[in-house]
């Protein structure tokens, strides 16, 4: 699943990113948990834009459902429309998966490195309340696969205008696994409003205790 995730782009990067018009409002997260206020891209009447959106689907339902399998997606109603007619693109930076390790879940930060935006396929209704999106997941491929069975669609950006196209999710263009990074962070992204660059900094293993390592991801 994808449940957490990091957007340290600013509204400019944003807007040019994706051609669109940012909200000025919008600021860098490294820690985006379900229910808080995510941006997501659309493309509607030929252009694309911005809105902003609820994480995860809530309105009429018992609890909140945050990500849609791709391989069932046609056969869940709750999703089916919505994939005929609200299609989004969910910009990040990269997303944090948690690893079973000894009976402990490790959290994990996971990215490529070249590209500074990424894009998840997802879907977005709009209720009374307002705009709600989920988040697209398949197979895990490569690596990644020992951290977790499920990782978020990431599309290429061939992929992304695919997607936005009609193309069945499961056939749009994406990255390699090869181009994944992923380093272990700090347990302090377990709580959800910590917030900071220091969340996706990987942490150094010595004599049995975790520190940050300062220096940059690469």
């Amino acid at each position: 699943m994808c449940g957490r995730y990091c957007i340290a782009a600013s509204p400019g990067e944003l807007a040019e990113r994706y051609h669109v018009s940012a909200p000025a409002f919008f600021f860098p997260r490294f820690n985006v948990a379900p229910s808080e206020p995510i941006p997501a891209v659309i493309s509607h009447q030929n252009h694309t834009e911005i809105l902003v959106g609820n994480f995860g689907f809530s309105q009429g339902l018992k609890g909140r459902v945050i990500n849609a399998r791709v391989e069932s997606i046609q056969e869940k109603p709750l999703f089916k429309s919505h994939l005929q007619s609200g299609r989004c693109l969910i910009p990040a930076s990269g997303y944090y998966e948690w690893k079973s390790v000894g009976g402990k879940k490790e959290p994990w930060y996971i990215y490529l490195p070249d590209v500074p935006i990424i894009s998840f396929a997802g879907l977005v209704r709009t209720m009374h309340a307002g705009h709600e999106m989920v988040i697209l997941t398949t197979e895990a491929t490569g690596p990644i696969q020992e951290i977790h069975s499920r990782m978020p669609l990431v599309l290429s950006q061939q992929g992304e205008e695919e997607y936005l196209a009609g193309k069945h999710p499961a056939e749009t263009e994406r990255y390699d696994s090869s181009e994944y990074r992923m380093h272990r962070v700090s347990d302090l992204v377990n709580k959800p409003g910590r917030e900071g660059p220091d969340l996706i900094r990987p942490v150094a293993m010595n004599n049995a205790q975790r520190t940050l390592d300062m220096t940059e991801p690469e």
